[in-house]
């Protein structure tokens, strides 16, 4: 018995010793409750007292809930209301954010759209510089029977067509959502299915109604951190805004294993902080490897647009390509799976090509969602090489195999603008692909590759 009671002690302390030693990743954050009115100023007032609170209490990133900015009666008087990003009170928040040296997650900003008929329900980060770094438009609207209301969120509002990255912070990796996003569990797959480039943590400031709130809100909001072991964090809206709507309340933080770190319950206006420990991702997706067990030979979630990554490695950074080494700074492209290249011997001005990440040497050795992602990167990136080279037709080709004439062992798509006479025969092109780089002349030096690669990238990453 006392050996069964040694065994269970040294257990414990050698998990109380683990979990200490691995707990190196901890970051202190600030949950928002609010109730908003229909007072801009007020509501702002209300916001810049709760970030000083945070950064009292050492926060380096705050969480507000959706509407944080304002909540009306009328449709007329939120789209009246509505303010473009660039205007007093986001440039008021980044100000906040720059001032405070703490990030902003502002979820749910009633955004003018360009004809100002309607708006936008986005969600912004903010850096600690005062950088707007994530912009995220609501893509699921609320248009619902939720108890006795009859509400139509598309009745005044645009919806987003944009899934957004997971953006890259000193906190681990964040995804945006908003709200009613958070019943579509396929949104969240999507932004945490990469173990390394996916969301540690998943973001849904939400207004729910007491309705709904009372019935799914604690249910799915653990349901997403355990489905996608990560971190949940949802700010919220509390109480009656008009005689017309009720919100839930109860911001929530939720680990990786589905408990519940914090619960604000009804309290407004309030800000709690609390620490969370990022390597609890780590630990529980090595003890159960969730996303190494799907069987993507059987099944896969695949979107209809490719998610469209930074590309950050050093021009002269080596990547392998096949058996060739490559620098970095030729790429122009990268998604979730795929990467797009000059070629050091192009057919025709524009000729370039688009590859898997991994190396694969034959097409048929691609599984479903690297074939997805390789054909709508080259749909994505053949329209933007065409409208560059003003060109009216394309010729788009993979040479799989030895006798197809592929010289590099890796998958890869030739992708060339045409143009009317550019040749004398149209099939002279095919002979031109399986022979232009055999021929010891026309190999481009680097640096050539290089500043080409840098004028496509604007194509995609026009900020940089």
């Amino acid at each position: 018995m006392f050996n069964k009671i040694r065994v269970k002690f040294n257990w414990f302390i050698k998990t109380k010793i683990l979990y200490q030693e691995m707990s190196t990743k901890t970051i202190r954050i600030g949950l928002c409750q609010l109730n908003s009115r229909d007072d801009k100023e007020e509501n702002f007032r209300i916001g810049q007292k709760l970030i000083n609170e945070a950064k009292e209490q050492n926060a380096k990133i705050v969480f507000f809930p959706e509407a944080f900015d304002y909540i009306c009666d009328s449709k007329l008087a939120t789209i009246e209301k509505a303010e473009p990003i660039d205007g007093p009170l986001i440039n008021g928040y980044r100000k906040l954010a720059k001032d405070n040296q703490l990030w902003i997650s502002l979820g749910g900003f009633h955004e003018q759209t360009k004809d100002k008929s309607r708006i936008l329900n986005s969600h912004l980060m903010i850096n600690d510089q005062g950088d707007i770094v994530g912009h995220y438009s609501k893509i699921h609207l609320f248009d619902v029977q939720a108890g006795s209301l009859n509400i139509r969120e598309s009745d005044y509002t645009q919806s987003g067509s944009v899934i957004l990255n997971p953006i890259e912070t000193p906190f681990g990796r964040i995804a945006l959502g908003i709200c009613y996003d958070l019943r579509f569990v396929e949104f969240a797959r999507l932004l945490t299915s990469s173990a390394t480039k996916g969301a540690q943590i998943l973001t849904y400031p939400s207004a729910f109604t007491k309705h709904t709130g009372e019935a799914h809100w604690e249910i799915l909001l653990r349901a997403r951190a355990i489905e996608n072991q990560c971190f949940v964090i949802a700010a919220a809206q509390v109480g009656s805004h008009s005689s017309k709507r009720e919100s839930y309340g109860h911001s929530m933080v939720v680990d990786p294993w589905g408990n519940i770190l914090l619960d604000m319950g009804l309290e407004y206006p309030s800000i709690r902080t609390i620490d969370i420990d990022l390597e609890r991702i780590k630990i529980i997706r090595d003890k159960m490897p969730i996303i190494e067990h799907r069987r993507l030979d059987l099944y896969s979630l695949i979107s209809t647009k490719n998610m469209i990554l930074p590309i950050n490695n050093k021009d002269d950074e080596k990547i392998s390509w096949g058996q060739l080494q490559i620098t970095a700074g030729q790429i122009f492209f990268r998604s979730t799976l795929s990467m797009a290249l000059v070629n050091r011997k192009p057919v025709i001005p524009g000729h370039v090509l688009v590859s898997p990440i991994r190396c694969v040497e034959r097409f048929s050795d691609l599984n479903s969602e690297e074939i997805h992602d390789l054909f709508l990167s080259t749909q994505l990136i053949a329209k933007k090489i065409e409208e560059f080279f003003q060109a009216k037709s394309l010729s788009i080709a993979i040479q799989d195999g030895e006798y197809a004439g592929q010289t590099v062992k890796h998958v890869h798509v030739h992708i060339l603008p045409r143009k009317a006479d550019d040749f004398e025969d149209n099939d002279t092109i095919y002979h031109e692909l399986a022979h232009h780089d055999k021929k010891e002349k026309g190999w481009r030096e680097e640096q050539e590759m290089i500043n080409e690669a840098k004028v496509f990238r604007k194509l995609f990453y026009p900020d940089q």
